[in-house]
């Protein structure tokens, strides 16, 4: 079952105008900020990412009073990425304002201050993009293959753009390939020898080829990877014994759908309850948030609440194979770095078990 979105967290100077509500609607929480430099239309994303909004008119404004440039040194100084969006159209006319001026202003905030330019037609575009901005920051973006997508022609095309792939390989590579094998699997089988005995094929292209295909894979790729793994062996999270009480523990259903936990145990030993929260990547204050309104929602579950009826005590673990330096805001919150190779061989052990 797929995990509900973290909920995303805005803070603005304007957390009661128009533009905060749309971000409302959008899901996003709103909570405002206290700058003292005027009055800026600005959206704090995270520590190293903000965005300031100017309508096409302000945009010329902000040119002619000078706040544009001092509104982008502030970005430039506080922020790692500073994010300027204009909204709407320039009017040139708006104070007698050359266009020539308003391109160089445009240009000099990405090369002289350093911050990023938008463009966006309406406030309902500038909404969507600022809460697509917000979602890659907090939660992280979504992985892109680097694979060109073409619709293949034939089999035999297929089979030519697997075999390119492969370190070294190419399309001439690849038909010189099938041709000598008769197929993928061949090719897949062959020994380094038998692909150094092609003309074209060096011995590192071989061994890097005899490499990729051989090698067993190393990686965990999703969050249902972790999981596997810390099923399989609860030592990677744990020093002590526990007892897996359940994986995707149906918790609770609100506006945002239901609500499940990774993974809950018992250790028995300390008399406590671990409801454990799984992340591939690098942990957010969002994740712990997230995890705090489970363990606040806790006793909703049949389960966890009958536990905490014998006394049992309650305790949130957030874990990830990525290095970070979170803090828990909460006692009874760890967090705890998953070792990545650690987990990598008990799935290798899995996969062999199966």
């Amino acid at each position: 079952m797929a995990q509900p979105e973290p909920e995303l967290q805005i803070a603005c100077t304007k957390p009661h105008g128009a533009l905060a509500r749309m971000l409302i609607d959008l899901g996003i929480r709103v909570v405002a900020v206290v700058e003292d430099e005027g009055n800026v239309d600005r959206y704090v994303l995270s520590k190293r990412v903000a965005v300031e909004r100017r309508t096409g008119n302000s945009f010329v404004r902000g040119i002619l009073e000078k706040t544009l440039f001092t509104s982008a040194v502030y970005l430039r100084e506080h922020f790692e990425v500073p994010v300027l969006i204009v909204e709407g159209e320039v009017n040139y006319e708006y104070g007698g304002m050359n266009p020539q001026a308003v391109r160089g202003a445009l240009s000099s905030m990405l090369l002289l201050y350093g911050v990023h330019v938008l463009a966006t037609p309406n406030a309902e575009e500038t909404a969507a993009v600022i809460a697509m901005v917000a979602r890659q920051e907090q939660v992280g973006l979504p992985e892109i293959s680097l694979i060109p997508k073409r619709k293949a022609a034939d089999l035999p095309d297929r089979q030519r753009r697997v075999i390119e792939m492969l370190p070294g390989s190419g399309m001439t590579l690849a038909r010189t390939l099938l041709q000598h094998f008769g197929s993928v699997q061949r090719i897949v089988n062959a020994t380094e020898d038998e692909l150094l005995a092609l003309r074209g094929i060096g011995p590192k292209t071989a061994r890097e080829m005899t490499r990729v295909l051989t090698a067993e894979y190393d990686a965990v790729d999703t969050e249902r990877d972790l999981e596997d793994a810390v099923v399989e062996d609860h030592s990677l999270l744990f020093p002590q014994p526990v007892e897996l009480v359940d994986r995707q523990h149906y918790l609770y259903a609100d506006e945002e759908g239901r609500q499940f936990l990774d993974l809950v145990f018992m250790d028995v030993a300390a008399n406590e309850v671990l409801i454990v929260e799984l992340k591939r990547g690098k942990l957010t204050h969002n994740h712990q948030d997230q995890l705090v309104r489970y363990l606040d929602n806790a006793h909703r579950s049949k389960v966890i609440g009958g536990l905490l009826k014998q006394g049992m005590e309650l305790r949130g673990v957030l874990a990830t194979v990525e290095e970070c330096d979170l803090k828990p805001r909460r006692r009874n919150v760890s967090v705890t770095i998953v070792d990545r190779e650690a987990a990598i061989e008990v799935l290798k052990r899995r996969r062999a078990g199966r």
